[in-house]
């Protein structure tokens, strides 16, 4: 457990280091928000379910820069040729994993924020921000695991930043609409239950994790 620490405390110490990247995800996020805002809400309010798809659309389009972005911290670094020497691929693809998960959890909360700002349709009281991420946080897992074991064969191509990108959009459409599904029919039931989507939502996140601890350790490289 002490190892995992030292590893998640280097990850943070490269996305630290990587402050145009964490400013390009901020501007990109209130700059969408704002087009669509000024685009859309000045004609006609959007409605709840509108936004709850505007939602994830607009986190999963940042995620694809955030990842990239400390892909290539970690490979100018050379933090990863030197972690291979002493720490299993596991732990390594775990920390790198939830490092980019944390981030991209500060992200989705500041894309509620602003979303509450700019749209009458989706207020952010205690329940509605409850609601906003439980189906949420397990996607921005998936994608996080995803992410970060599609960095790793998208490192062996001259152009790696088109590359990753190109690699996960096909694997993340399934999650974005499944979760998007899963948070507007939530949203329309009279009871409030969760659990079914969020079963199978945290069926991709061991789906995800498990394929990309096995690329990794079929591969025999650093991450």
């Amino acid at each position: 457990m002490k190892l995992l620490l030292s590893l998640l405390h280097k990850e943070f110490l490269l996305l630290g280091r990587a402050l145009n990247g964490i400013l390009s995800v901020v501007v990109l996020i209130t700059s969408i928000v704002f087009i669509f805002n000024y685009a859309l809400e000045q004609t006609g309010k959007l409605d709840r379910q509108t936004l709850i798809g505007i939602k994830w659309a607009v986190l999963f389009m940042s995620s694809y820069v955030f990842i990239g972005q400390s892909s290539w911290e970690e490979r100018e670094s050379g933090g990863g040729r030197i972690s291979a020497l002493f720490i299993p691929v596991w732990m390594r693809f775990l920390a790198k994993s939830l490092a980019v998960f944390i981030g991209l959890a500060f992200a989705a909360i500041y894309l509620m924020i602003l979303l509450s700002v700019f749209f009458q349709a989706f207020p952010l009281e205690v329940k509605d921000f409850l609601t906003n991420l439980i189906f949420l946080l397990p996607g921005v897992l998936c994608i996080s695991f995803l992410g970060v074991s599609l960095s790793h064969i998208s490192d062996s191509s001259r152009l790696k930043e088109i590359l990753l990108p190109l690699l996960m959009i096909p694997f993340t459409i399934p999650i974005l609409l499944f979760g998007m599904e899963a948070e507007r029919k939530l949203e329309r039931l009279p009871v409030f239950d969760p659990v079914p989507g969020l079963v199978i939502l945290l069926s991709f996140c061991f789906f995800y994790a498990g394929m990309g601890i096995l690329l990794l350790e079929l591969s025999g490289d650093e991450t």
